[in-house]
Order: C-alpha cells, then sequence, then structure tokens
C-alpha cells in the first residue's frame, strides 16, 4: 500500500527528501489503523454514494421514492476520512502531506455543513470550503510554476541524461556514503558554496551520481550547468585563442553549480591544466563545483602535469567539499552504448 498513487502527485518532486516512515511496534500498529480506517471509509463512501444516486434514479424509473435515503454528505464525509488516513500513512514532504490534509478536510466540512441547522453556520463553513480548496490548489499551481522553471534549468544544464538517485544502485556500490549523498540531494551545499569529488573506476555510477546532484539542483533553483572536462578545456582554448575568454568565465559566473565529468581520461597540456586550474580558483567560495574522476587525488600530477597546480586544485575542490570514493566493481554492461556530452556553446 506504500506504492499507492495519489492526487496531485505532480506536486511530488522527483528528488525531494521523504521523511521516512517509522518502525517501531506503536508506529506500525499506528499505521495499520490508519490504514484500516482509510479502507473501511472508503468502502463506506463508495456504498453510499451508490445509495444517493439510485434514491434519484430508482424513482424516475419506478415511480416512487425508495424506502429509505441517504444524505450526499456522509460518502463526502468518508471519503474526505479516507483521503487524510491515507495521506498520514504514507512517506510523504511535508508540502505533499499537507495538500493531502487540506483535500480531504474540506470534503469533510462540505459534507459536515448538510447537517447544519444553523444557516449562517452552515454558509460558513461553505466559505471555509473554499478557502480550503483555494489553498490547495494555488499550493499545486505554485508547484507547477516552480516544475516548469526547473524544466528550463533542466535543459539548459545540458545532462547527458535525466537520471535521479532512484534509480542509482547503493547495493552495487556499498563504499559509498548514502546518507551523506541523500543530504547533499536537499542542495544546502550549493547554498553554502561546498564542492563534491566523486572518485571512481569507470562504471562505477560517478556520472549517475554527478547527474542526479544536478537534477536535484535544477529542480531546487539553481542554474546548472553539466559538462565534461575535454569538452570544458576546449572551450576554455578556443576562447582564449579568440580572446573570449573574460566573456567566457563571465558565462560561467552565472551558475550556481559546475559539474565537470570525466576528469583524468586524458592528460592536460601546460594551457589546459592552467586554463582548468583557473575556472577552479575562480569559482572558489563564488559557485558549487562537482567533479567525477577516475584518478585518485595522489595521482593528479599526471592529469595536470604539475605537482604543485595539481595539490592547488585538489585542495580548492576539498577545502569547501565533500570527497566520495566509488570503490566497487563496475557494472558496465559490455556492448552498451556511451553517452556523448554536447559542449557548452552548444547546449
Amino acid at each position: 500500500m506504500d506504492q499507492v498513487s495519489i492526487p496531485f502527485d505532480e506536486f511530488e518532486h522527483t528528488d525531494a527528501v521523504v521523511p521516512a516512515v517509522p518502525r517501531g511496534v506503536v508506529a506500525r500498529w499506528t499505521l495499520t489503523g490508519l490504514r484500516v480506517i482509510s479502507l473501511a471509509s472508503l468502502w463506506v463512501a463508495i456504498v453510499t454514494a451508490a445509495i444517493v444516486l439510485l434514491s434519484h434514479a430508482v424513482p424516475l424509473i419506478i415511480g416512487g421514492p425508495l424506502p429509505f435515503s441517504v444524505k450526499s454528505a456522509v460518502p463526502l464525509i468518508a471519503i474526505g476520512i479516507s483521503y487524510v488516513s491515507l495521506v498520514l500513512t504514507l512517506p510523504r514532504t511535508p508540502g505533499q502531506l499537507l495538500v493531502g490534509i487540506l483535500m480531504g478536510l474540506a470534503f469533510v466540512l462540505w459534507g459536515s455543513e448538510q447537517f447544519l441547522k444553523d444557516r449562517a453556520l452552515a454558509y460558513f463553513i461553505d466559505d471555509c470550503v473554499v478557502f480550503l480548496f483555494v489553498v490547495d490548489l494555488s499550493l499545486v499551481i505554485r508547484q507547477n510554476f516552480r516544475e516548469c522553471a526547473g524544466e528550463r534549468r533542466l535543459r539548459k544544464a545540458c545532462l547527458p541524461v535525466r537520471k535521479t538517485i532512484k534509480s542509482f544502485n547503493f547495493s552495487a556500490q556499498p563504499s559509498l556514503d548514502e546518507p551523506l549523498i541523500r543530504t547533499l540531494l536537499q542542495g544546502s551545499y550549493v547554498v553554502r558554496r561546498e564542492n563534491v569529488l566523486i572518485v571512481g573506476n569507470s562504471g562505477t555510477g560517478k556520472t549517475h551520481l554527478a547527474t542526479a546532484l544536478g537534477h536535484a539542483a535544477c529542480m531546487q533553483g539553481s542554474e546548472v550547468l553539466f559538462i565534461t572536462a575535454s569538452a570544458l578545456v576546449s572551450e576554455l582554448v578556443d576562447a582564449y585563442g579568440s580572446r573570449r575568454l573574460r566573456q567566457f568565465h563571465r558565462r560561467l559566473e552565472r551558475l550556481d553549480l559546475l559539474i565537470i565529468d570525466d576528469v583524468g581520461y586524458g592528460a592536460f597540456s601546460d594551457m589546459e591544466a592552467q586554463l582548468f586550474f583557473e575556472v577552479l580558483r575562480a569559482g572558489y567560495e563564488r559557485r558549487s563545483v562537482v567533479v567525477a574522476t577516475t584518478v585518485p587525488l595522489e595521482k593528479w600530477g599526471e592529469i595536470f602535469g604539475s605537482e604543485p597546480v595539481a595539490k592547488a586544485a585538489a585542495d580548492r575542490l576539498l577545502d569547501r567539499g565533500h570527497l566520495l570514493k566509488a570503490t566497487g566493481e563496475s557494472y558496465w554492461k559490455p556492448g552498451r552504448k556511451a553517452v556523448v556530452t554536447p559542449k557548452f556553446r552548444a547546449c
């Protein structure tokens, strides 16, 4: 029943941090009780709604009323109780929980109004129902606007594929700090201008993790760019040769998060190493950087061709950063097609 989809699923972030379901004995019994209430209320709502419908349809057919009648308030109240009870048992974000409770409460109040004899009070309840529906749908509309903006940022980010942490196989990479990664997905490291360095062999999920971090950051309102190291240095060299290097750095300054993948698949020339280092130096404490590399930090001198430059680059990444190491076996499948990342200027 944890997998039940509820209305307003569009209010759910792909990478939203959902509170864990409590696993204590009391918590389990509470969840079971709420689900029983939800299921029972659902059947009450269905049966009474059918009776209400028949009470109006049968007289049209047989020309006489049924010997009993049920107010339409009963199914309204029952379905509201069922919905709130179900929402309380599911792992939901605070926003999703609020939407669910408001929606269920609106139905309960809507039905309760039919039992009131005081018309002034009934009108007040009607106004409360209208208010709850307006607030509820306002939250959903606001979230849809945010997701539209997130989709725009995702297109600009040039992510190779849209992968989230949901499809990452942590059991295949037990060396990774899963709690830390899920904390990073909340995006506070971007706000603090911290970095993430992902080190591991080819096929250990570095690009997947970097992409998931980028996807989450886009949906949280950050401007992101995903680019391979070779594409970045190529753009830097072209910009340097055409005297557009300052303009290129200004474009990078607009970013909240720069993701550089595949660092270490080829050694840099002296110029490339200096230009690459300048990107890290200029972004220090100004934006976050995620770097995915197959080369351990102690061997970065082989990439940069200079131990001092390599040490300075690593220091800037780790001084305000988090180190993730994937030491598990590669799970690349033979014959799997590679994903080509477009260059910065082509996005």
